[in-house]
């Protein structure tokens, strides 16, 4: 087998190694995957089935992004985020919107820069693909009643 057919067999062999571990209970709730140059991701978790199925889906992705709101004492999970990923050279390798509170992510290995908004507010957080997997939850907090200040 020559180089260039074998490169592309390897990467096929190993998208179907990651979901054969995935029990079909849960890959049935998976939203599907996609791609953006060298980014192979899936994004979602709006119901609570493909949310738990995201959850079951993460550890074969070496990127999960988590996108929450801490409102009183309740975590609300956000849907609709913007994701942007750049390598350490500061090139944009994926501009996207994660559908759910959950973004799965397969990059090169490397040094990345993970950044979303939420609001007026602007959040990055370096990461390391590499032998581990790397998970970044985004987490704002509403103000309380306790912490408004007293007229």
């Amino acid at each position: 087998m020559k180089l260039k057919h074998f490169v592309p067999a390897v990467a096929a062999f190993a998208a179907s190694a990651a979901s054969a571990s995935i029990p079909p209970a849960y890959e049935k709730w998976l939203p599907p995957q996609q791609r953006a140059g060298t980014v192979t991701y899936v994004s979602g978790g709006a119901t609570h089935e493909e949310a738990n199925a995201l959850k079951r889906a993460a550890q074969e992705y070496p990127l999960e992004v988590v996108f929450l709101e801490r409102d009183g004492r309740q975590d609300r999970y956000l849907s609709d985020m913007p994701v942007r990923i750049k390598d350490a050279k500061g090139k944009v390798v994926f501009e996207g919107q994660s559908k759910g509170p959950y973004f799965l992510a397969r990059l090169p290995k490397g040094k990345y820069t993970v950044s979303t908004r939420w609001d007026a507010w602007s959040f990055s957080r370096e990461v390391d693909i590499g032998r581990n997997r790397q998970r970044v939850v985004f987490k704002w907090s509403k103000p309380t009643e306790m912490d408004k200040p007293v007229a």
